[in-house]
């Protein structure tokens, strides 16, 4: 069947294909929005950065957000888990963490940097995402250790005290123990969403003791503003109460 044929299916057809390259052109494709206030560090980002002043053009074929976070699952699913070198830490309290190494061929090397990576609220160092990261600083020739959090990682938890966002104390110890194993390494951080927040902790709190030990920092899928981010999933998760009937109490 020739397409002039059948013209309904046709022009059906191409209105979908223009609408989707409408919608990729004005709203998919766009210079991305820098959220900091004015000043000396904006403007280093903006002289440092060019990629900032581009536009991001995502995939065509997968360039919708929520298509995205499936997709890469799914993809991220078939890696394989990797094989650490696994290292508890014993912390202060009697807690423990766990950590795990990849950095096969530089143990001996002393000049390679070091990337610590912080896995989300029930993350660890097999979690889909984290591996991903694993496997990119491993193509830099870099070194990379994944921070366990107490309790994760197949990990005994020792204590009744766990772990939450507006505590960094067994960051701090953990970074100290790397640096102490690995004076003349340059260390670096990523923390993933609960792990983005206890390392944001960790340098507003420690500041210059922070700074000391870490030549670079990257926070990733944190919120704004935790504490008005907490008010509003209150709100849309309780609804109002009905109004009792007549002759009826509320309790």
């Amino acid at each position: 069947m020739d397409w002039y044929t059948d013209w309904p299916r046709t022009l059906v057809g191409l209105s979908l294909g223009a609408g989707c390259l409408i919608y990729y052109l004005l709203d998919a494709a766009k210079v991305p929005v820098l959220a900091c206030r004015r000043g000396a560090w904006r403007g280093f980002l903006e002289q440092h950065l060019n990629i900032l002043q581009e536009r991001y053009w995502p995939t065509p074929w997968c360039y919708e957000s929520r298509c995205q976070t499936i997709m890469a699952s799914m993809l991220r699913a078939r890696l394989p888990d990797i094989a650490y070198r696994r290292e508890l830490l014993e912390l202060k309290d009697g807690g423990q963490v766990c950590l795990d190494w990849l950095d096969d061929g530089l143990e001996a090397e002393e000049g390679h940097p070091i990337v610590i990576i912080l896995p989300g609220l029930t993350g660890s160092s097999q979690s889909e995402y984290v591996k991903s990261f694993v496997l990119s600083v491993k193509d830099s020739a870099a070194r990379c250790v994944v921070f366990n959090n107490r309790g994760r990682g197949g990990v005994q938890l020792k204590t009744a005290r766990t772990y939450c966002a507006a505590n960094s104390d067994d960051l701090e110890e953990a970074i100290e123990h790397i640096k102490r194993l690995h004076p003349k390494a340059p260390l670096m951080a990523t923390g993933i969403s609960l792990g983005g927040m206890i390392l944001g902790n960790y340098l507003v709190t420690r500041q210059e003791r922070a700074a000391e030990h870490l030549v670079a920092a990257m926070v990733l899928s944190i919120p704004w503003n935790v504490f008005v981010g907490t008010e509003e999933s209150g709100e849309a998760l309780v609804e109002p109460a009905a109004e009792p009937p007549p002759g009826q109490l509320s309790v």
